[in-house]
């Protein structure tokens, strides 16, 4: 009989941690080694605990009260003290933003919160077997997936962005100060384009300026961190 696979979830609601070890504990292949509300809490126990895949919620409670880690920062601190460890992160915040950052941050895979049971029991089976895996129900927002799970592209794209790949590029350097000549020079076009690019982000986002611009784009999770 094969050997069952240990996980541990990290999740801050009480209801979703009861209710998801009681779904696991149906299931004859997995074996749960244990659950923690809050990062700090599973940092301390993972040199005692041998996990195969951790169930990781991105955004906890427990970050808006104390500084704390968010599940980006533990995804990277858990991978550098237990390589071995196969992260799975499981959250409501499905957008191709975050989907991708978690999994440049050392995620194997994402299921969303708004996704059945089964996504998830079939995701731990999969990055277990050490696979990527993103749920149906995010994948089928994505333009880019199998490029991106492939290593080819390094982002992911929504089916429904309204800013175009480059037009992102120039946001994101907006947003951290760069003026319009120091973006032509970094993105290698000329100003008259880096302008243009502007004016059609302003435009789409139907917001006056590039200030509110940035605002806008920081609201909605578009720009870079």
């Amino acid at each position: 009989m094969p050997q069952r696979i240990k996980v541990f979830h990290l999740e801050d609601y009480k209801i979703m941690r009861d209710g998801i070890r009681f779904l696991l504990s149906q299931d004859f292949q997995i074996n749960i080694v244990g659950e923690a509300q809050h990062g700090e809490q599973l940092l301390k126990l993972l040199p005692s605990t041998k996990i195969d895949v951790l169930i990781l919620d991105i955004y906890l409670d427990s970050m808006e009260h104390i500084e704390a880690p968010d599940g980006f920062e533990i995804c990277r601190k858990v991978l550098k003290l237990s390589p071995d460890i196969k992260v799975l992160a499981h959250s409501v915040y499905d957008d191709a933003d975050r989907v991708a950052k978690i999994m440049k941050a050392g995620a194997m895979g994402f299921v969303s919160k708004k996704a059945g049971f089964e996504e998830l029991l079939h995701g731990i089976k999969v990055v277990n077997s050490g696979k990527k895996y993103i749920c149906k129900e995010t994948s089928k927002k994505l333009k880019n997936l199998n490029k991106f799970l492939a290593g080819i592209e390094d982002t992911l794209e929504s089916t429904d962005d309204f800013f175009s790949k480059r037009e992102r590029e120039v946001l994101d350097l907006l947003a951290e100060g760069y003026s319009t000549r120091e973006i032509a020079k970094k993105l290698f076009i000329t100003e008259k384009t880096v302008e243009s690019h502007r004016k059609n982000l302003v435009s789409k986002a139907q917001v006056k300026n590039t200030v509110e611009l940035i605002a806008y784009a920081s609201s909605r999770g578009v720009i870079k961190k």
